[in-house]
């Protein structure tokens, strides 16, 4: 197989100011401060990537050209019309006829460290295309699938795949499956097979909660409690019971020490049974509960949300710190203008404040960002490096 990993780091300006925008706008309040990634893929160029992602990948089958297989992961909006709603704009993983693998891969948003995300969620609006057959396939049958592989790597982790990096589970596969004796719409949690001995499925009833043509919410909640860490999967806020065992929630792969990667991929081995198409993905929200305290916007440790804290921020403003330390007070990994919003949220809690001379009105201080923001912009690096997806 041939691969094209393009690894993507920092922003345009005009790409951080956009999103520099969207958080003084729509930044998460006191009970959103765990949010770690919120991505509505709004605020990106239609057909493009999104610039919040740090790694797309894609692999070829051998005896199909690289150059023309169309298949590809990108924005809404332009060559894609979009089926969440007029003007709105979604992720969109094209593969029309099976050819070819993509993933797109989120891991800054993460400590390298796994064991900083044990508990919280992982989730998104999915719209899956009723798949058109592929003429002349074998077998007749055809599909469109995501794959949700969410585990964890090293410092030089791009992706969750079977080689290097490991999984909470193998994978959670979500698919519309047509043209044989088989389930039409289900989930398989082939993970089980490293923890329940089974690998596992739920088949949705008719009528369902999800299906071709349909927009339907999915949700991955982790329990990291030691000695009893497991995951629960959801449809539209239902919790799925998986066929083969009757249960709810699944082990983690033993020994597993939690999540620092989030990868979404479609695969190349439907190539042999049928066609596939396009699935559509948005909102994606990426919660983490065990982050420190500093999510309520007390950001020197002293108990009390005041001007001091107001200070550390503006000191840091753009920096790039380890996740849920110093300013960070959504564990994002940069001091931002989400954190001053927590700041603004909760300032004056706690003990007495000691208030400095001069501290901005919240409104005055968000719109002065707008001042920081070629601070903020970063340049963009994209590395061509040959990868394999494992």
């Amino acid at each position: 197989m041939g691969y094209f990993d393009y690894q993507r780091r920092g922003g345009s300006l005009l790409g951080n100011l956009a999103i520099l925008l969207g958080s003084l706008f729509f930044c998460p309040t006191a009970s959103g401060a765990r949010v770690i990634l919120s991505e509505d893929f709004e605020s990106d160029l239609p057909d493009t990537l999104p610039v919040s992602a740090d790694f797309y990948a894609r692999s070829v089958v051998g005896f199909v050209n690289p150059n023309t297989e169309p298949a590809k992961i990108a924005v809404s909006g332009g060559a894609f019309p979009d089926p969440f709603g007029v003007d709105n704009q979604s992720l969109v993983f094209h593969n029309p006829n099976s050819a070819a693998q993509m993933a797109i891969t989120w891991t800054s948003i993460f400590d390298d460290d796994p064991a900083g995300f044990r508990n919280g969620s992982v989730e998104f609006d999915l719209w899956m295309a009723k798949p058109l057959p592929q003429l002349g396939a074998p077998g007749g049958k055809f599909w469109s699938f995501l794959d949700a592989r969410i585990g964890y790597g090293g410092a030089d982790r791009s992706g969750v795949t079977t080689n290097g990096d490991l999984t909470v589970w193998n994978n959670i596969r979500i698919q519309n499956i047509f043209g044989q004796a088989e389930p039409v719409e289900s989930v398989v949690d082939a993970g089980a097979q490293y923890t329940v001995g089974l690998q596992t499925t739920y088949t949705d009833p008719s009528p369902g909660l999800m299906g071709p043509d349909l927009s339907f919410h999915v949700k991955i909640d982790f329990d990291g409690t030691v000695g009893s860490e497991k995951s629960t999967f959801y449809i539209n806020d239902m919790p799925v019971t998986w066929l083969q065992d009757g249960e709810t929630a699944h082990p983690w792969v033993p020994g597993a020490p939690g999540v620092n990667v989030v990868s979404f991929l479609t695969d190349a081995s439907a190539f042999f049974s049928g066609g596939a198409t396009n699935v559509y993905m948005d909102n994606l929200v990426v919660i983490n509960d065990d982050l420190s305290s500093l999510g309520n916007g007390d950001y020197n440790g002293d108990t009390r949300v005041d001007g001091a804290d107001f200070l550390l921020w503006q000191s840091l403003l753009g920096a790039t710190v380890t996740p849920g330390t110093s300013a960070d007070g959504n564990g994002n990994g940069v001091v931002d203008a989400a954190d001053l919003t927590l700041w603004q949220t909760n300032f004056g809690a706690g003990a007495a404040t000691a208030a400095i001379s001069t501290i901005p009105e919240p409104t005055g201080v968000c719109l002065s960002l707008l001042g920081s923001a070629g601070y903020l912009a970063g340049r963009r690096r994209m590395t061509l490096a040959a990868r394999s997806l494992g």
